[in-house]
């Protein structure tokens, strides 16, 4: 037996898990940040922005109204379905739609022809699948072509709502004769279904890519 003491396996074990442990203190104190002493400002574009609003104005939620789509000289007016966050219910989507466009709607060219006037008289009601729709008289100061576009919207807007199929439209409690898409007009208390004005909404579908060497 010489005068060496031999290291056990498990003493072997313990050096190399202190090497290690050794090394990881020496990287993670390089790759530290040091605190700072002293508060610094956050650059402004660094900053969480907590004060967006969001108003019922916006175009956002799931309910859907019709405002007049931009005017294109080649091309017949057309409507055009924007979103909005209020409540499905006939009352407050036709409210949302007298309202007009917002700001944003309005800079990218949408328009109403709903005079700013115009307002519902006591509450809508459903029977049988056709609402019925009493407005105050603002809608008689319109030409015949702009009352067409009108009652287009608002039956756009009202038979979109699920359940809706058809519009009964009144002024002050009366029932009226109103044109349709070509412009004739409907018998006195007739109704109106968006099948009363074709092609008068804009498409949501892409053009069609062009057949090679121009064919239709």
């Amino acid at each position: 037996m010489n005068g060496r003491a031999t290291a056990t396996p498990q003493a072997v074990r313990c050096v190399r898990r202190a090497l290690v442990v050794a090394v990881l203190a020496l990287v993670v104190a390089a790759c530290g940040i040091e605190p700072q002493a002293e508060p610094r400002d956050i650059p402004a574009e660094q900053r969480a922005d907590f004060e967006i609003l969001v108003t019922g104005d916006e175009a956002a939620g799931t309910s859907r109204i019709y405002l007049v789509a931009p005017a294109d000289p080649d091309e017949p007016q057309r409507l055009r379905s924007v979103l909005r966050d209020v409540p499905g219910d006939p009352d407050s989507l036709l409210a949302s739609l007298f309202s007009g466009p917002n700001a944003e709607e309005q800079e990218v060219g949408l328009t109403t022809v709903l005079p700013r006037e115009l307002e519902l008289i006591g509450r809508t009601r459903t029977t049988g699948g056709v609402l019925t729709v009493d407005v105050s008289n603002s809608l008689e100061t319109l030409t015949p072509d702009a009352l067409r576009i009108a009652v287009a919207q608002i039956v756009t807007t009202a038979t979109g709502i699920d359940g809706i199929e058809a519009v009964r439209l009144r002024v002050a409690g009366e029932d009226q004769p109103w044109p349709v898409g070509d412009g004739e007009l409907t018998d006195v208390g007739d109704t109106l279904t968006v099948y009363d004005y074709p092609g008068l909404v804009e498409s949501t579908q892409p053009a069609l890519p062009a057949l090679p060497g121009g064919e239709a």
